[in-house]
């Protein structure tokens, strides 16, 4: 129960929503130039001016036409001009969509606190926060920025509450962003609780569908980009259930992200999976007119130090996503492990990861035995952990999510969110496929525990020894690792 209401993926009904808006916009002051339903139609009107390459998913559509693999870098500074700044930086680059990813104060709703940053940033001329505050700079600042590019711009949104930033987003022509009611407290979320969360995407995704039905076609993005150490199975199961949530408000298009795990098999095997889970499922429960695209998120996992290992790195994941047939990828900067990425840095992606791309052209990983029963086996592990969900909610994902984080259905590693279980341990095989060394109380096919045993297995008659924790910590940093560490470990 949700003050005195029962969650559910129900269609929200518009007096509801608006009822709900009237407590949003008192958030932070920059709500206020919101108020009133009015603005909504004043936002609509704003992006009915807007050329068609300003829309995410008509530039999905376009590429998909032209058969091309979009790259999309990202940004945020403290201030307008600072974040305007580093877009420029690569606008003869021509990206398809910025991702603008808000600070970490804007993300826990510490506005606060993000206002004093800016006011020192523009004091000190440096940027005091890792983002851009949306809220701080509210509806004029938002549309500075999205008029200083052709690119579709969007938002990560906020780690648990992003209705507010979300709201300026919109109405500052901003045309997609971020699902994040259950990964976001995986991820980023200690004790905040998940109905909560649940319910403030949906205020999200019904205001975005309430554009797209007034002819402004809003993308949103299901998100999987979970740290490196997550199985795929289990980043595609959280990047369906964002997919469901979201179609249920009546949003009519979806990017399924899918952070990469790197390896090629595994990768190119769930984006497959996913694409396939989304349609079956979405068809199954009446969401037939939702436009699915396929997308990848950069590794999660740790980055390293040294400037050639990172180049080496993002030519990785650039070459991991084409071959696995994504439509486009949401890249990282040579120095995303030392610093907050910088416009010059994010040129040089795009530079290396463009070219990654022109070189591998139509190429995709071919159909083949392992990539087929690698995809099967990700698919009958959603399949059974999704339908237990539902089970578990009466039919219902919304709530049926919610008895899934208390009993163990959802569960991982390494998370901050004190209402998972944790009881779930993955190391990767000797190929470097992520397996399941223990899977808790998810409710995984015999089939599958038996095929990540025996992936392990071979690993372990590889390397003379036995799965078990001490891999998971050393694995913790297995990509920032060196040749040099390598070397020193055959004790050449």
């Amino acid at each position: 129960m949700l003050a005195g209401i029962p969650l559910s993926m129900k269609k929200w009904d518009w007096d509801y929503f608006l009822e709900q808006r009237r407590e949003v916009l008192k958030l932070w002051p920059s709500g206020a130039e919101l108020e009133g339903e009015a603005k909504i139609a004043e936002g609509i009107a704003y992006h009915k001016a807007q050329p068609w390459f300003k829309y995410a998913s008509l530039r999905n559509e376009r590429a998909i036409a032209d058969g091309r693999i979009q790259i999309v870098p990202q940004v945020g500074h403290a201030l307008v001009e600072q974040t305007v700044q580093h877009m420029q930086c690569s606008e003869d680059l021509r990206p398809d969509r910025w991702y603008v990813l808000t600070d970490t104060y804007t993300r826990k709703s510490e506005y606060a606190k993000a206002q004093d940053a800016v006011e020192r940033s523009r004091k000190d001329g440096f940027s005091y926060l890792n983002g851009y505050p949306l809220a701080a700079h509210g509806v004029e600042g938002a549309r500075a920025v999205n008029e200083c590019t052709k690119a579709a711009v969007g938002t990560d949104n906020n780690d648990e509450d992003a209705r507010l930033p979300w709201e300026i987003a919109l109405a500052g022509g901003w045309t997609w962003g971020t699902i994040k009611s259950i990964e976001e407290l995986i991820q980023h979320s200690r004790d905040y609780p998940v109905d909560r969360n649940i319910h403030n995407q949906q205020y999200i995704d019904r205001l975005a569908a309430h554009y797209t039905e007034n002819g402004i076609p809003i993308l949103r993005r299901a998100s999987a980009n979970l740290p490196g150490w997550d199985s795929l199975g289990f980043k595609v199961t959280v990047s369906l259930l964002e997919v469901l949530l979201s179609a249920a408000q009546g949003v009519k298009y979806i990017d399924l992200s899918l952070g990469i795990g790197m390896n090629l098999v595994q990768d190119a095997a769930a984006i497959r999976a996913l694409r396939n889970l989304a349609r079956e499922h979405l068809d199954r429960l009446g969401y037939s007119d939702v436009k699915i695209y396929s997308w990848t998120y950069f590794f999660l996992g740790d980055w390293p130090l040294q400037r050639g290992q990172m180049v080496g790195q993002l030519a990785w994941n650039a070459a991991v996503s084409a071959l696995g047939g994504c439509c486009g990828m949401y890249i990282k900067s040579p120095d995303e492990a030392t610093t907050t990425p910088t416009g010059e840095g994010f040129r040089e992606a795009m530079e290396i990861c463009g070219q990654v791309v022109r070189l591998v052209a139509d190429q995709r990983l071919p159909e083949s035995e392992e990539l087929d029963i690698e995809r099967s086996m990700i698919e009958l592990e959603v399949r059974a952990v999704v339908s237990k969900i539902l089970e578990m909610g009466d039919g219902d994902i919304a709530r049926g999510a919610c008895q899934a984080f208390q009993t163990g259905v959802i569960d991982t590693m390494f998370s901050p969110y004190r209402f998972l279980k944790g009881k779930v341990k993955v190391v990767r095989d000797a190929n470097g496929a992520l397996r399941y060394l223990e899977h808790g109380a998810m409710p995984l096919p015999k089939e599958v525990i038996e095929y990540h045993r025996a992936a392990i297995a071979r690993r372990e008659a590889k390397d003379g020894t036995r799965a078990d924790v001490r891999w998971i910590v050393r694995e913790a940093t297995w990509a920032s690792r060196s040749m040099l560490d390598e070397v020193a470990e055959r004790n050449y």
